[in-house]
C-alpha cells in the first residue's frame, strides 16, 4: 500500500479500533497507507510504525512483554517510545545501536476508540461532554469497512436530503421531502448548521412517541473527516447525540467509527441504539460505495450542485480551503 500524504490529515487524530479490542496484544492497523502497532502496557496505549528496523518484520505480529512490543522474528524489544531496549542475540551489557529505533507515533484512548496522529497534533483528541459524560452513555459503534474516500462519508453526513431515500421509512419519508431553507455557519475550526426540522416515520428508541416525529437537527463538522450531531424532540427535550470519524486507510477506502450518546430511554437496552446505527450505516454505506468519482470533486463545476446541498457545498470548499489532499479531486 502507498504511504499517503496530506498536510491536514496527517497532523489530525484518527479513531483505529475499539479501545477493548486493545487488550494484551499488540494490533496493526492502517493509517493513510502507514502500517502502525498498538499496543497497551501500564503506562497506557502507545503507537509505532509497524516495522522492526532490523529485517523489516511487522511488530504488530509479536508480543508485548515488560512493558515493550517484541518482534516475532528476533525478538527485539521496542518501548512505548520506539527506542530498542533489548536485542537478545547480542551480548549483554554491549551498547544498543542509535539507529535501533521504531517510529512513534502520538496515541490517545478516548470515547472507546484508540486515536493516532502521524504528525504534530495542535492538541489532544476535540473533547465534546455529551461523549465523554458517562451519563449519557456513550456508545462506541463500528468499525465499518467502507470502500470509498472518507471525504465521500463525511459528505454524506452532511446532506439531508438523502434520509428521505436511502433511510427511507427509518429517518424519513418521500412524502417529507422538501426541505427548509438552510443557512451555513463558519467558524475558524468548524462548520455547522443548526434548526432543521426532519420527519422521521420511526422514533428514537426509548421515546415516548408511538409514531414518528418531526425532530430539530443540529450538524457539525469540526474536522475535515469527523462530525457530529444532535437531534432533539422538541416536545420533551429527548436528544440523541452522533459522533462520526472517518479514518483513511487509503485514498479510497476507510473505516468509520461512531459514538452514540443519549439523555433519555436508559432502560431501553444499549444494543438497541448500536443495532439500529448498524442498520442506518450499512444503509449509507451501499450508496456511498457506488459513488463516481471515488474522490470528492472540490471544483465545484464537476458535479451538479443544488441549493439544498448548501452544507456539502460549503464542505467541499473548506476541504479546498484547508488544502486536504486524500480523498479529493
Amino acid at each position: 500500500m502507498v504511504r499517503l500524504h496530506d498536510p491536514v490529515l496527517e497532523n489530525d487524530w484518527h479513531a483505529m479500533c475499539l479501545a477493548s479490542e486493545l487488550t494484551d496484544k499488540p494490533i496493526g492497523v492502517t493509517l493513510l497507507g502507514e502500517r502502525v502497532v498498538l499496543f497497551r502496557t501500564e503506562q497506557g496505549v502507545h503507537a509505532l510504525r509497524d516495522l522492526c528496523v532490523h529485517r523489516g518484520a511487522m511488530l504488530s505480529k509479536g508480543w508485548v512483554k515488560n512493558g515493550t512490543v517484541v518482534c516475532p522474528y528476533h525478538g527485539w524489544q521496542y518501548d512505548k517510545d520506539g527506542s530498542c531496549v533489548c536485542i537478545p542475540a547480542q551480548p549483554k551489557g554491549e551498547r544498543i545501536p542509535p539507529r535501533a529505533k521504531a517510529t512513534p507515533y502520538f496515541c490517545e484512548e478516548k470515547y472507546g476508540f484508540i486515536w493516532v496522529c502521524l504528525g504534530e497534533p495542535a492538541g489532544g483528541v476535540p473533547h465534546f461532554e455529551e461523549f465523554a459524560d458517562p451519563s449519557y452513555r456513550p456508545l462506541p459503534c463500528g468499525p465499518y469497512t467502507v470502500r470509498a474516500a472518507g471525504t465521500r462519508v463525511i459528505e454524506n453526513f452532511t446532506d439531508f436530503a438523502h434520509l428521505m431515500f436511502v433511510h427511507q421509512d427509518l429517518l424519513g419519508h418521500p412524502d417529507y421531502a422538501e426541505l427548509p431553507e438552510i443557512k451555513v455557519i463558519k467558524e475558524k475550526d468548524r462548520i455547522y448548521i443548526e434548526n432543521i426540522p426532519i420527519f422521521q416515520p420511526v422514533a428514537h428508541s426509548g421515546s415516548d412517541k408511538q409514531d414518528g416525529t418531526t425532530y430539530i437537527y443540529r450538524k457539525e463538522v469540526y474536522r475535515a473527516l469527523s462530525g457530529r450531531l444532535s437531534k432533539t424532540d422538541p416536545g420533551n427535550g429527548q436528544t440523541l447525540w452522533i459522533m462520526i470519524s472517518a479514518t483513511p486507510v487509503a485514498d479510497d477506502e476507510c473505516q468509520v467509527f461512531m459514538v452514540v450518546s443519549r439523555n433519555y430511554g436508559f432502560d431501553v437496552d444499549d444494543e438497541n441504539f448500536i443495532r439500529f446505527q448498524d442498520i442506518v450505516f450499512d444503509q449509507d454505506a451501499r450508496v456511498i460505495e457506488t459513488q463516481k468519482p471515488e474522490l470528492l470533486p472540490l471544483d465545484l463545476q464537476a458535479e451538479l450542485n443544488h441549493r439544498v446541498d448548501i452544507f456539502s457545498v460549503a464542505y467541499r470548499r473548506w476541504l479546498g480551503e484547508m488544502g486536504v489532499v486524500v480523498g479529493t479531486a
